[in-house]
């Protein structure tokens, strides 16, 4: 079940996000829900369904987990495929 504790761990498609800083300005205040995911990007559709792609090492981002929780996560640490994210190690939060 995916948890504040190991949301690097998982699958970010279907979950609902938020950018709250990034250095391209435009990003800010996107909101959506995850619909793809790349090893640098992801595919954010937004509440008019229209979708854009934003890249992760330049943004905040802020997930929304299952059980109702608020996680905010620096896009870098998200920079690798999906697939590759569960060999890596991380230093304790």
């Amino acid at each position: 079940m995916i948890s504040s504790k190991n949301l690097i761990y998982h699958e970010l498609i279907g979950l609902n996000v938020e950018i709250i800083d990034s250095s391209a300005e435009s990003l800010i205040g996107i909101k959506g829900k995850v619909i793809d995911e790349t090893k640098k990007t992801l595919m954010i559709e937004t509440s008019d369904k229209n979708e854009k792609l934003v890249a992760k090492d330049v943004s905040i981002f802020q997930f929304e987990v299952p059980d109702g929780t608020y996680l905010e996560v620096d896009g870098k640490i998200l920079l690798s495929r999906p697939e590759d994210r569960i060999k890596k190690r991380y230093k304790k939060i």
